[in-house]
């Protein structure tokens, strides 16, 4: 019998601060990039004695990881409507293209027309 050990995934290398991990970090608060850090990584390893504090602890970063992914999910619904406004926009800028287009071709159509109605028999036929 064959005893299978549970998978681990590697951990992560280091991601980089941002300057938004930053500006959370000076107001006091963190994220899961700043708590990826081999020093908060170190500090989250030292289990406090005191099982009152350990889960004060845990309803904090609780609390930090429901705002980021709060935050996470607005940030993602700007770029939608972002992504969204800019494929209107094209299309727009691709339908006004086209129909320049085409007027450009029937007002040449009609211009070569008055030059072969005037001069079609003078210029022997070429237009």
């Amino acid at each position: 019998m064959s005893i299978s050990h549970p998978h681990l995934d590697p951990i992560p290398e280091e991601k980089e601060i941002t300057p938004m991990d930053h500006r959370i970090l000076c107001s006091g608060g963190t994220t899961s990039t700043l708590e990826m850090m081999p020093s908060r990584i170190k500090q989250a390893k030292s289990i406090p004695n005191d099982p009152k504090a350990h889960i004060e602890e845990l309803v904090y970063e609780v609390s930090y990881l429901r705002a980021e992914l709060q935050w996470h999910k607005e940030t993602k619904q700007v770029l939608l409507e972002f992504q969204q406004r800019m494929f209107d926009i094209f299309q727009n800028m691709e339908d006004t293209l086209s129909r320049a287009t085409a007027r450009l071709h029937e007002s040449e159509r009609r211009y070569l027309k008055v030059w072969e109605h005037e001069f079609g028999d003078e210029l022997g036929g070429r237009f």
